[in-house]
């Protein structure tokens, strides 16, 4: 089968584009073709750069039959100032954009497009539980996430099937926001942000890989899915966990006022607020998550090899 992924040099992406090869042919669209190439070795994988000729982009997706986008400007890699923000909105908008008039213009009718988004969709809650049939809430990663599916609906025009991937907070070994996370440990400064009360909406990077591959050959998978562990946990909790894989005190923490005066208002968004999101649709269609307890899933990720 082949598939275009936009996207794939990012955490999630590289994941996924690792457990695809020698399975599929696979069309990687990328800003930094030469990194691309970098990571991923293997036969049947073709690069795209997005200042390529129409024609050759053309050429390159004739016969694709699913299209993955992954593709965004990282939400916590810069303080956001509005350059920032405009950034965040606009790699997310244009992607999806670039990406559907290449295909209206080849005439390709993808069979499905996978397309990210985030629980920031939800906005904030302290004592709320989230599924996929809740409305949008306020902030401004609602209002990202909001925009992001919206602008993705055009793809219904030329293809049955959208899948929207509202993923929590991805654990991994080797990015992501865990190796951030326990760096204070490992320097026994660790503890809670804020309250420690904030719900940490999580997914192991392993089960959110098998959760795309599910989606992906579950005919009757369609419509917005929350990729996040049965079992959220609030931040003090993510906290302890890291402490005891790091074997280091988790007693210590992060005062408001401290991380508003560092990160503005990102501070908030990303770090003390927090919503209990609950993967209802995915459990509906008996997936099994691998970790759903979020300390065997730090345990895995932190430890040495």
């Amino acid at each position: 089968m082949k598939i275009v992924i936009a996207g794939a040099t990012g955490l999630v992406g590289e994941a996924l584009v690792k457990r695809l090869l020698d399975k599929h042919e696979l069309v990687l669209f990328s800003r930094d073709v030469p990194r691309a190439r970098k990571k991923f070795l293997g036969a049947g994988i073709h690069y795209a750069d997005w200042h390529q000729p129409p024609s050759h982009l053309a050429a390159l997706i004739d016969g694709a039959r699913v299209v993955i986008n992954l593709a965004g400007a990282g939400i916590g890699d810069a303080r956001w100032t509005q350059e920032r923000k405009n950034a965040i909105i606009g790699s997310r908008l244009q992607s999806i954009e670039m990406l559907h008039k290449l295909f209206v213009a080849a005439e390709i009718h993808p069979e499905l497009v996978i397309q990210a988004s985030a629980v920031g969709y939800y906005g904030f809650s302290d004592d709320r539980e989230f599924t996929e049939n809740d409305q949008p809430g306020e902030g401004f990663l609602a209002d990202v996430t909001k925009r992001w599916e919206e602008k993705a609906n055009i793809w219904n025009d030329i293809s049955p099937r959208l899948v929207l991937l509202r993923s929590g907070v991805v654990f991994a070994r080797n990015g992501g926001a865990l190796p951030r996370m326990a760096m204070p440990f490992k320097f026994w400064n660790g503890g809670h942000v804020g309250t420690g009360k904030q719900w940490v909406s999580w997914i192991d990077l392993e089960d959110e890989i098998e959760a795309i591959l599910h989606l992906l050959h579950n005919p009757l998978s369609n419509g917005p899915y929350n990729l996040t562990a049965p079992r959220p946990v609030m931040q003090k909790e993510v906290a302890k966990a890291i402490g005891k894989a790091l074997n280091s005190p988790s007693w210590l923490h992060m005062p408001d006022f401290v991380l508003r005066a560092l990160l503005g208002e990102m501070a908030d968004e990303l770090l003390l607020k927090g919503a209990k999101v609950l993967p209802v649709r995915l459990l509906a269609e008996g997936f099994q998550f691998h970790f759903e307890d979020v300390a065997e899933s730090v345990k895995d990720k932190l430890k040495t090899v």
